[in-house]
């Protein structure tokens, strides 16, 4: 985890192999092109972490600077005018959505590439970008943002009832924190990123006892399935590491706390057989959705 004041390449979390698995900057190019060649056969978030991926090795290498910029590019063409990327493949997920939708996670992550971005081609024009990106998770009349008696929660999958994923919502913050990090002057502004992040990491605060289950694993998600959606081994390994990167930016005992609590539970053999019996289960109760079109 780095904040934007330092390293442009760096982002907060590591996903340079979403880039590496391609090969060479020239095949991530390649697939990238490929990924965007048919919006209904596209998923927002999975070219942006290719490009944030991307971003990362260039300070390695800045032949990936080419994968940075066709992103970018995609990026730009894709938003609409309210700031919106739309995501027009079909669910197949957990949850019911049908196109085109939106995700908290596509706008927060874009607006980290686009602030990135912004300092290593000296193009002050993507600052504004982000700043359209992060909007919709600034907007309280949004799909993207649930209220709670807690405060806004940015929603990676716009159900309804709200989903309230866990990784997604950290992730989106994210974005506001990065954009909130390259417009230092916006801070006390009402309704700006700076606010938006420090009202997300207020309602993260109080609301995170509630994904706790009764043997000390993490939830998923809030959404009222059949059987509680326990997060898989993965995912519960990745809220630990979620909330430690949280508590860099926005330090709170209950985020360090919980971390070492999910650590220690992730570590038992017992609690991670359990949680996947548990997960399979959920999935022969709730399975992967079909194509909704």
């Amino acid at each position: 985890m780095t904040s934007t004041s330092g390293s442009p390449y760096a982002y907060h979390f590591d996903l340079r192999e979403k880039a590496a698995a391609a090969g060479t900057p020239a095949a991530a190019l390649f697939f990238v092109r490929q990924l965007t060649s048919d919006l209904t056969q596209s998923y927002p978030v999975d070219v942006i972490q290719l490009g944030l991926g991307a971003i990362q090795l260039a300070e390695a290498d800045s032949h990936w600077l080419t994968v940075v910029s066709e992103v970018v590019a995609w990026i730009e063409r894709t938003m609409d005018g309210r700031g919106l990327i739309a995501c027009r493949l079909p669910m197949r997920h957990t949850f019911p959505l049908s196109v085109p939708w939106h995700s908290s996670l596509a706008q927060g992550e874009a607006a980290s590439l686009l602030v990135r971005s912004a300092r290593v081609f000296a193009r002050s024009d993507l600052l504004d970008l982000a700043d359209r990106a992060v909007a919709p998770l600034l907007d309280p009349e949004s799909a993207l943002v649930a209220a709670t008696a807690q405060g806004p929660v940015l929603q990676e999958y716009p159900t309804t009832p709200p989903a309230h994923v866990l990784n997604g919502w950290i992730t989106s913050l994210c974005g506001l924190y990065d954009v909130a990090q390259a417009r230092p002057a916006d801070a006390s502004t009402p309704g700006s990123a700076a606010a938006g992040f420090q009202s997300g990491v207020a309602a993260l605060a109080a609301r995170l006892h509630l994904y706790r289950t009764p043997i000390g694993w993490s939830r998923y998600d809030l959404y009222p399935h059949p059987l509680t959606n326990v997060a898989s081994p993965f995912y519960h390994r990745l809220h630990v590491g979620h909330l430690r990167m949280l508590n860099a930016l926005a330090p709170r005992e209950i985020f360090d706390r919980t971390a070492d609590d999910w650590e220690r539970a992730g570590a038992n053999p017992a609690l991670r057989s359990f949680a996947v019996a548990r997960k399979v289960l959920f999935r022969c109760v709730r399975p992967r959705w079909k194509r909704v079109r």
